[in-house]
């Protein structure tokens, strides 16, 4: 039976008073006022990693570099090509011209300067702002500690967040206590984090972090070194043939990520994307997503065209062991990684830093005139073996304790073409490969064609490179994206993926077959409002049979997602957005569900007082899992808010910030969800037994 899609009368009472606030920010205060950026910009294809996988892992260390590259941005007037590639908003003719200008005039003294640049213009320059300083180019101040101590830059951020009401696993105690251990969580609901770092003059960075989850205990127990889990790294830069140093923790990666990457990337998902993904090579991380960051040694070396990038790390990985040595307790045998970063229960902590991990690698890469190649390599070892879980989509897994994947890669740049891709082999023998073109014959149009072959044998856990699964396996397919400007200040993009996983899946023991594509459509009015209208669709085969039989009984999943959204600059202080957004899902023998979202979105950001607010007000009904609609939420430096919207309700946040002098901010964030039709949140030991839930976050940052 379809369900019939209504609004409640609540809901068009909401939407109707949303409506005329936004029509009358429209009218009175729609001005020639210089845009500014309180809504901290992301790029929309994260959004959509949420409901791609079940982990916020990727998303979190994807933000976390983004604020990252925030806080430290990238000095034009130095920049190597490494470092423009990390910026998220430009694409390859963008930089190539972005390059060139700086070659052909020299240093940027004014970011109004960059509209000079063919490509440039004052939305892309806006966005480009918060990932770019300029400073003189030539700065080699001697390295001593009165210049330390004059030009060093310090910034501390340390942050507490907690949820209300308690979650079942704080309220039982110990009395589900039985002889294995703790089943509850024995630590405070106050989860901890902290952030030091210390740059001068992009020749010494040094960074300290350190993560306690809600539930763990602190300074007792099982954490009696304070934080559950600590981050750290000395990076320094020269300027002969060895670049860098890391030492500590850091991320890697190579090429277009097919061989090695490690961490997060944007562009490695199928969006609204004309620039396919590049590896940023290696840098020092702070992050405290555990799983995210290689420890130990890394080096990059420059000489003529010729960069030499090595590294060897050494940690201990949590994992599901199988079997264990009964007299040391080692490991010996185990089935899968654990990277949710939990130690609260007796289970979680058993199951800690349980399987040492060795890994080295490197790449060595050569540049051309027009035209670039490079060779990348690495090797694991581990002090248990995997053997993963039986079943027909693990058939071809990668079992025992060592893997050697080894790979070369290649760009051709000829005027407004670029052509790229990698080969990867495996120690088993199997080979994927990738294969990129990029079409840029004006600024204002781009177009990408990709195709990638993943068989089913090769194996790789440390593959990054584009997909549509969760991994670099078991895929074939084709992916095509067009964007380009046009009369009038409109914008058109537009993409599509065929894909076909040739081996059973999990819960499919059927090759699969499916596609996505997508139309987008921005309107610039004027200086200070924007349009977009986005439609999605997606088609998959899908399981109906319900069970878990050898032979199944497919059928096909689709699903259409619009989304409308307003963005205005209403006044010298205040900007909105407004969104709002349906998704209409048809599964075979389940028939349809549609849900929707909608919200508004206000910041206050006055330039000469201390105190700025954003807020947000949201309704949604999303009645089933697949329904479920993810969006970026406004938080605190470092925060990963996107919640995936699932069931009724009503869902509202506040930030307000408080900058006392140059040195100390002050932020606090208040966001609840309440549900319609709910008396229970979460499961198990996260379960809350009401309809509401809130998440109170503050934030202390000092700079000096």
């Amino acid at each position: 039976m379809k369900k019939k899609f209504t609004l409640t009368e609540t809901s068009r009472k909401i939407l109707l008073r949303m409506g005329l606030f936004y029509l009358l920010s429209s009218v009175l205060l729609n001005q020639s006022f210089p845009q500014t950026d309180p809504f901290y910009w992301i790029p929309d294809n994260t959004e959509g990693i949420a409901e791609r996988t079940e982990s916020e892992n990727e998303y979190r260390v994807m933000v976390e570099d983004l604020e990252e590259l925030r806080l430290h941005p990238v000095n034009l007037n130095s920049a190597t090509e490494e470092e423009l590639n990390r910026i998220p908003v430009l694409n390859a003719m963008q930089r190539k011209n972005l390059a060139g200008y700086l070659h052909d005039y020299g240093e940027v003294f004014s970011l109004y300067e960059l509209e000079a640049v063919p490509g440039f213009d004052s939305s892309l320059i806006r966005k480009l702002n918060m990932y770019i300083e300029l400073l003189p180019a030539d700065n080699r101040i001697p390295l001593t500690l009165p210049n330390l101590y004059k030009y060093g830059r310090h910034e501390l951020i340390i942050q507490g967040k907690q949820s209300f009401p308690r979650a079942r696993g704080y309220l039982i105690g110990d009395t589900l206590s039985d002889a294995t251990g703790m089943n509850y969580y024995p630590g405070s609901p106050l989860a901890i984090q902290f952030r030091y770092s210390f740059s001068f003059a992009e020749r010494l960075m040094i960074g300290i972090s350190g993560d306690k989850d809600a539930g763990e205990q602190f300074f007792k127990g099982a954490q009696k070194n304070g934080m559950d889990y600590y981050s750290g790294y000395l990076c320094m830069g020269f300027r002969k043939f060895l670049k860098r140093v890391i030492i500590g923790n850091f991320q890697a990666g190579s090429g277009l990520g097919l061989t090695f990457s490690s961490g997060a990337a944007m562009g490695v998902y199928p969006s609204f994307i004309t620039e396919f993904h590049q590896a940023n090579g290696f840098r020092p991380s702070q992050s405290v997503v555990e799983s995210s960051n290689l420890r130990g040694i890394a080096a990059n070396m420059e000489a003529g065209r010729f960069t030499l990038q090595g590294f060897c790390s050494y940690r201990k990985r949590d994992a599901n062991i199988l079997t264990e040595d009964t007299a040391s307790g080692k490991a010996l045998m185990f089935s899968s990684f654990i990277e949710t970063g939990y130690h609260r229960t007796f289970s979680e902590l058993t199951k800690k830093a349980r399987v040492p991990e060795i890994l080295s690698g490197g790449n060595l890469n050569f540049r051309g005139n027009f035209f670039s190649i490079g060779a990348s390599a690495y090797s694991v070892s581990y002090g248990a073996s995997f053997e993963p879980k039986p079943g027909l989509y693990n058939k071809f897994s990668f079992t025992g304790k060592y893997n050697f994947v080894a790979g070369t890669d290649f760009q051709v740049f000829y005027h407004f073409i670029r052509l790229a891709g990698e080969i990867s082999r495996s120690r088993n023998g199997a080979i994927a490969w990738i294969t990129c073109l990029t079409l840029t014959p004006d600024p204002r149009f781009n177009m990408l064609f990709l195709y990638r072959n993943y068989p089913v044998e090769y194996q790789n856990f440390f593959s990054g490179s584009f997909r549509q699964g969760s991994k670099c396996q078991n895929e074939k397919g084709w992916f095509l994206s067009m964007s380009t400007t046009l009369p009038g200040h409109f914008t058109l993009s537009g993409y599509a993926d065929y894909y076909r996983f040739p081996w059973a899946t999990f819960r499919m023991n059927n090759p699969v077959t499916g596609y996505e594509s997508g139309l987008q459509v921005i309107y610039q009015v004027g200086k200070t409002m924007t349009l977009t209208a986005r439609y999605i669709r997606s088609s998959k085969e899908v399981d109906v049979s319900g069970t878990c039989d050898f032979v199944q009984k497919t059928g096909t999943s689709d699903q259409d997602d619009f989304r409308f959204q307003v963005n205005l600059l209403a006044g010298e202080f205040i900007t909105l957005q407004s969104r709002v957004e349906i998704k209409k899902c048809l599964t075979a023998g389940a028939g349809t569900q549609t849900g929707f979202l909608v919200f508004q979105d206000l910041s206050w950001k006055p330039a000469r007082f201390p105190i700025s607010l954003s807020m947000r007000y949201a309704v949604f009904d999303c009645p089933c899992y697949d329904s479920r609609i993810s969006a970026y939420e406004p938080d605190v430096k470092y925060g990963y808010s996107l919640p995936s919207y699932y069931g009724s309700g009503i869902s509202a946040c506040n930030i307000i910030r408080y900058a006392a002098g140059r040195h100390l901010v002050v932020s606090c964030k208040a966001a609840i969800n309440k549900y319609t039709g709910k008396s229970i949140i979460g499961s198990g030991l996260d379960q809350i037994n009401a309809d509401w839930k809130l998440d109170i976050t503050g934030q202390l940052e000092i700079r000096i």
